[in-house]
């Protein structure tokens, strides 16, 4: 659910009905962000601001109805879990904010047998430095870690949730450049 609020001009039945001026009205208004698939959202390339949190994007129509199954199909994949065969009943992974999903996506990217976003897998000596060095991050002290939750996010296969780029990310992500200079940006925030 996304609120914000709108600005419209008095409508001219009301202007009728009550007289006065034609001025603004100010009103709350609730959409619903839930992607549907119908339509494809173009992303402007000339586009130098990084946060995209609070913009509105144009779209288009997609072409077939093969087009939109498979935008479905892909659309459900961050929010269902695969089978498997040692888990005995389905759990979603519960995510407090987007900034919650940036870490572990950084700690799964550490603890990956091939590191994936430029680190080289050495930068910690254990899992006491890997959360010290995540709390040196001002935003990132509220998150919830512990030795047992990194290790589990270590031998528990790893999928990769989509970093959207909001404003406590991009600053995350800042923070991981300044400390790590071989740190690729644009591979982690690219999982979409």
């Amino acid at each position: 659910m996304f609120e914000f609020t709108q600005t419209r001009l008095r409508g001219a039945n009301d202007v009728f009905k009550k007289g006065g001026h034609v001025t603004k009205t100010m009103r709350d208004q609730v959409f619903r962000m839930f992607y549907d698939n119908r339509r494809m959202i173009k992303e402007p390339n000339n586009n130098t601001d990084s946060d995209m949190s609070n913009k509105l994007f144009d779209s288009t129509p997609l072409h077939n109805n093969m087009e939109c199954l498979h935008q479905r199909f892909l659309s459900r994949l961050p929010f269902s879990l695969p089978f498997h065969k040692n888990t005995s009943k389905t759990k979603s992974p519960k995510y407090k904010s987007f900034l919650d999903v940036a870490v572990r996506n950084f700690i799964k990217g550490y603890l990956s047998k091939q590191p994936c976003f430029g680190l080289k897998g050495d930068e910690f000596k254990s899992y006491k430095d890997l959360m010290k060095f995540i709390y040196g991050n001002v935003s990132a002290k509220d998150i919830k870690l512990t030795k047992q939750s990194i290790s589990n996010l270590k031998h528990r296969k790893i999928i990769f949730r989509p970093v959207l780029k909001t404003k406590e990310t991009m600053e995350f992500t800042k923070y991981l450049k300044d400390n790590i200079p071989y740190f690729k940006e644009e591979l982690f925030l690219k999982i979409y």
